[in-house]
């Protein structure tokens, strides 16, 4: 059995981090740009065992043609049609982040859930009891299997109302950094192991709390210079230049939110010390 190649259809942005899971797990990833009729689609997916197309660059109506000519192409038009009748609520306040995966086999992975407030993420959301997150996580579970979701995605929903949800982010969602920094499996890797129907690994995290945030640079600086403080710091901070944002888990959260609001002023020079 030789190792299948994946088509991916998404934003510049995804490329490196689904090439970099790939090839740890020996998959190659083929990627194209979002213009594509549906016949350059059909002729680029001829040596891809199988398509993955981000849904806010391919329509539904390409989607379709491509399925009629038998080739295997996620998220399906029947589940983007299901997904078209769910309300989505617009939301200006907190939200929670849901990441959750599905194979063929029908087995569901779901990480914990994510606060998402003022720039930051918080996993799992502080305050909140394990009876709403896990009744969270059901709602998760009961609408991917409804859907027959293959692959994964994020759910956003209101904070303050689970059952409102805001919006649906596919290959690159909002909450992806910190399942890179504080889980066992990440996203993009447990993306790739849906997609192909391999067992998917655990979504379990790696500390109590896992906290990020974005970075915003200092215009009288660089990217660069604030690593010298702040990585001496502390050890424990993890940065990515790509998304522009900064990690840390551990166990004492007011500990682990003052390390990174401070990351996060040192950084765009609101504070210099």
């Amino acid at each position: 059995m030789t190792f299948p190649v994946v088509g991916l259809i998404t934003g510049d942005w995804a490329r490196a981090v689904y090439e970099n899971e790939g090839r740890k797990l020996g998959v190659g990833v083929k990627f194209g740009s979002s213009h594509f009729s549906p016949d350059q689609l059909i002729e680029f997916s001829k040596d891809c065992q199988l398509l993955c197309v981000e849904p806010d660059l391919i329509s539904i109506s390409v989607i379709k043609t491509v399925e009629r000519s038998g080739v295997r192409i996620y998220p399906s038009s029947k589940t983007l049609e299901q997904l078209s009748l769910i309300e989505k609520t617009p939301v200006t306040g907190d939200c929670f982040s849901i990441l959750i995966a599905r194979s063929a086999h029908n087995q569901i992975a779901c990480w914990p859930a994510t606060l998402v407030t003022n720039n930051l993420t918080i996993t799992p959301p502080p305050g909140v009891s394990n009876d709403q997150l896990e009744q969270i996580q059901l709602s998760a579970f009961k609408l991917v299997a409804e859907i027959d979701l293959i692959g994964a995605f994020e759910l956003l929903v209101d904070a303050a109302d689970y059952k409102k949800l805001v919006k649906i982010n596919w290959l690159t969602p909002l909450a992806q950094y910190w399942s890179q920094i504080g889980s066992i499996t990440n996203y993009f890797e447990q993306y790739l192991r849906a997609l192909l129907d391999l067992p998917l690994g655990s979504t379990n995290a790696t500390k109590e709390f896992i906290i990020t945030g974005k970075l915003i640079t200092d215009q009288s600086s660089d990217d660069y210079r604030p690593y010298l403080h702040l990585m001496a710091r502390n050890p424990d901070l993890k940065f990515d230049q790509s998304s522009k944002q900064v990690g840390i888990a551990g166990s004492d959260l007011e500990r682990l939110l003052t390390e990174i609001i401070h990351a996060q002023q040192y950084y765009s020079g609101e504070i210099d010390e």
